[in-house]
This record gives structure tokens, sequence and C-alpha cells, in this order.
């Protein structure tokens, strides 16, 4: 039994009839969760329901989801996962006893290296999907959120030349700097080791319950995966064996690696702490902040950072080698900060942020630390994206229309695209040399549209099923340097 592929609106809900649920009262009489729970569903989520080919069946992860939804999703399953529909052996009434089981508030829930080495599947290997004519830098990885896999593709032709199941992708997908693996991580605590050199799968293993995101070394020696159930980090080495686990005492916001360097940095959202971490001794290093950094991003080669706090207020500079806050300002509703997008113009760094909640783009001086231009957006996206090889910043906006700005000018472009109308348009990737850049349609009948970054014309568009995330390795790999 498995209750994956989790996504707002899908499930059409309908309460049943009074007298319905009546008349299936008597049939719940005697009916053991627990047994039924054993019997029908520890296979896929685990025995103690901490999740493991499918998600974890407890409160902590199931709070946001109404009762009527998970009704239904366990009487007709849903579509496009694996999880089957139970209604000729179960009733509705049966249904929400097992919800109520799910439900029962749960002991401390605890995933040790044991459980982690348990859980470890190496893969069946297969033949090689990615020939030596391919150029491991002009991989694109593409998320299908509506089918939970990850499709493969050369970025050179757009040709696909594998596809790989893996779940409820959280976080992004990461590279090693010699582009031998690719790394995926679900919500759900499931790391999945993509071997590049063979191209095929190669690993899967179960850190936690409920994962972050997850960070790999350079040299691909290491993957530190950030949990907030139970809260903590997990290191493992580069073929995924468990290696340590690392307490927190508040929920991480973000894991990254430090770059040019052999640590890792990991900050909290409830504490001002951060924390370092780096082999062979796997300790943390702690340092007391002023406030809570909800995310951060790195400043490309610098020693410093940029975090958002006060729930995406405040925007802090801070120096991380010197632990010093060199500047702050005052900010509207930041997203994510790995949404943001760093370029060169006259010689000076810039950075673009979106607003959450907000349509609007600020563009920030970094060697001043000040807002140069803040400009109105047809609506409130994610992601704003760029790349030395396109004269444009490319903005999502959470509808039908991505926006472009002059980088020379940091004004608005008249021209904008609509991939299709009426569907929305989001998170938008480059080829290595950023000659193309590809847009999500983000529709369960969407596409993947490929543009030339420059003339803005449409090259072609891949047909996907609710494409999210798209990942080309090389420039997913640079910040490692």
């Amino acid at each position: 039994m498995q209750l994956s592929g989790w996504i707002a609106g899908v499930l059409a809900l309908s309460l049943l009839p009074a007298w319905a649920q009546a008349a299936e009262e008597p049939a719940a009489v005697g009916f053991d969760a627990a047994v039924t729970y054993a019997l029908k569903c520890a296979r896929c989520h685990g025995a103690r329901r901490y999740g493991g080919y499918g998600p974890p069946l407890i409160q902590a992860t199931l709070a946001r989801k109404p009762d009527e939804a998970l009704v239904t999703a366990i009487l007709e399953g849903l579509p496009a996962t694996q999880m089957p529909a139970f209604s000729d052996q179960l009733s509705s009434a049966e249904a929400r006893r097992l919800i109520e089981f799910f439900r029962q508030s749960e002991e401390e829930i605890h995933w040790s290296l044991a459980d982690i080495e348990a859980s470890r599947v190496e893969e069946e290997a297969k033949g090689n999907a990615i020939s030596g004519a391919v150029k491991r830098e002009e991989l694109i990885l593409v998320v299908e959120r509506g089918s939970g896999s990850v499709s493969v593709l050369d970025g050179g032709s757009m040709r696909e030349l594998d596809r790989f199941e893996v779940g409820r992708i959280h976080g992004g997908i990461k590279f090693d700097r010699g582009l031998h693996q690719a790394l995926v991580a679900t919500r759900d605590g499931t790391l999945v080791d993509y071997d590049l050199d063979r191209g095929a799968l190669r690993t899967r293993v179960k850190v936690g319950v409920n994962t972050r995101n997850i960070a790999v070394s350079s040299d691909g020696k290491f993957v530190v995966a950030a949990n907030q159930l139970p809260q903590g980090l997990v290191v493992l080495d580069g073929r995924l064996r468990p290696k340590a686990i690392l307490p927190l005492p508040g929920q991480p916001s973000a894991v990254y690696q430090v770059p040019r360097s052999r640590r890792f940095m990991v900050t909290l959202r409830d504490l001002p702490q951060l924390y370092f971490a780096s082999d062979p001794e796997w300790k943390l290093e702690l340092v007391e902040l002023s406030e809570p950094f909800e995310d951060f991003i790195f400043i490309p080669g610098t020693t410093r950072l940029v975090a958002s706090s006060r729930k995406g207020s405040r925007l802090i500079l801070y120096d991380f080698e010197r632990n010093e806050i060199l500047a702050a300002l005052e900010a509207e509703g930041l997203p994510h900060l790995f949404s943001a997008s760093f370029f060169s113009r006259n010689g000076t760094l810039h950075a673009a942020f979106n607003h959450m909640g907000v349509p609007r783009l600020s563009i920030i001086d970094m060697d001043a630390f000040e807002v140069v231009a803040q400009l109105p957006l047809v609506g409130s996206g994610y992601f704003t994206r760029t790349h030395p090889g396109t004269p444009y910043l490319w903005i999502d906006s959470n509808t039908e229309t991505i926006q472009l700005v002059d980088k020379r000018t940091l004004e608005l472009v008249d021209r904008t695209l609509v991939p299709e109308a009426g569907k929305k348009s989001m998170h938008v990737e480059f080829t290595a040399d950023g000659s193309k850049a590809l847009v999500s349609i983000w529709h369960e009948e969407g596409a993947v549209v490929v543009y030339d970054s420059t003339t803005l014309a449409e090259i072609q568009r891949l047909p996907y099923a609710m494409p999210v995330g798209k990942y080309n390795a090389a420039n997913k790999t640079r910040a490692l340097d």
C-alpha cells in the first residue's frame, strides 16, 4: 500500500451520504487497524509507519491531509503511483479506522544507523544508457512529478537517454564535481543514487522519515542529508553507506557544501544557530547567531552568504569565516534563496530575488548590498534564472507568463513568453553553454519547452506530465569549485 504522489487538488473529495456511512459501520465491528496495517500496508510503508517504498503514515506527515482525501486514496488508489485501490477489501468505515490509527500520537521518532543500513538496496545492474558520445556536462535531468520519475536528457540533442523512478522529490538533484553520479532525495526520506558512468540506477536508501534536502561533496566521497524527522544530519559515503548521525536541537532549514572546502553547513529554522561538519571527525561545530537563518545562499567567489530571516522580512549579508553580519536589508516575502540568481553587470556582482506572495523582483548590488531596482511582475513567482550565455533574467510569475529583464538596463523587456495559454509556466534551466533555455509547463498534460535564450524563438517542446525541476549537470556543479 503506497500513498505517494500527494499533489494538492488532484483528489476529488466527496463525503459519503450519512445513510451509506451508517450502513457500513457494522462492518468495522471487530476490525483491528494495527493487524490490517501489518497485513496490507507495512510492506510499502514500513513496520513502524515511517515509510519505505511508500511515504510515512504518521500524524506528523499527515496533519494537513483531510480524512476524506485519505479515505478516497485508500479505497480508490492514486493514479500514476503504486498505490492500489482497496475498495474490494475494505469498507469506508474500515478505511476511517485505519486513518484513526495513522493519526495516533507515536513515540519519539527514531531512525538509526542500523535502520538506514537495513534499508539500503543495490539496484540490479543494467546496460549503459549514456554512451561515450554524450558529453556529461550537457546532461539535463527533468523531474516529472506526474509520474514520480526523472528523465535523463542529452542537452545537445534533447533526446531522452533514460528514465528512473524516484517518488516525491524534494530539494533538487545534486551532482558530484566529476559528474559520476546524480543524487535525488524524496521528502519521505529516500535517497537515490543514479550512476552516470553506466547510465543506470545504482542505490536506494532511506535516510530518515522526513528529509529537507541533501548536499554532496565536490569529490563525491560524502553525501549529507538534513532531516526534519528525526531532526539531524545523516552522513553517508559516496555509495550511500551510512557513516554518522548528527542530531540537531531544531529544524534544519538547509544543508549545503561550503564552496572550495570539505565542510558542510546547516542552519536551523527555529534557533539562532549555524553548524559546520566535515570529515573525518563528523562532529558539529556550533556558531551562535543573532537570529535564525531560515534559508541561505552562498555568494560566488567569496566567504559570504545571503540569508533570509524573520519569515522572509529581512535579508542578511553574513561572512561565515569571520562570523560577522556585515549588512541587512528589510524585505517582504522572500522565497527560498536558492531560487535567486547572480549575474555580473558592469563588473559588479548583482543578485535578483523573487518575492513570495508579492508580485515583485528585487535586484541588489552585492558590493554595496543595496537594492538598485524593484520591478513589478504579473504574479508572485518562485524562480529567477540566468546564465552568462543569455542577455536576460528569466522570471516565472506563478502564471502562464515568463517575464524577462535586460541584464544591461535592469528593465523589463516588453516581450513576454507564454509557453501555453492557461497553463502555468515555471522553473527555467539552461544548457551548459546557456544558448538554450528550458521552461516547464506545469500541468498533467504539460511539456518542457526549449527556447533560444537570445532570440527567444521556440525550438521544440517535449511532452511531460507535471514537469517541475530541470537540472543541468554543469550548471549545478559550478558552485562546487
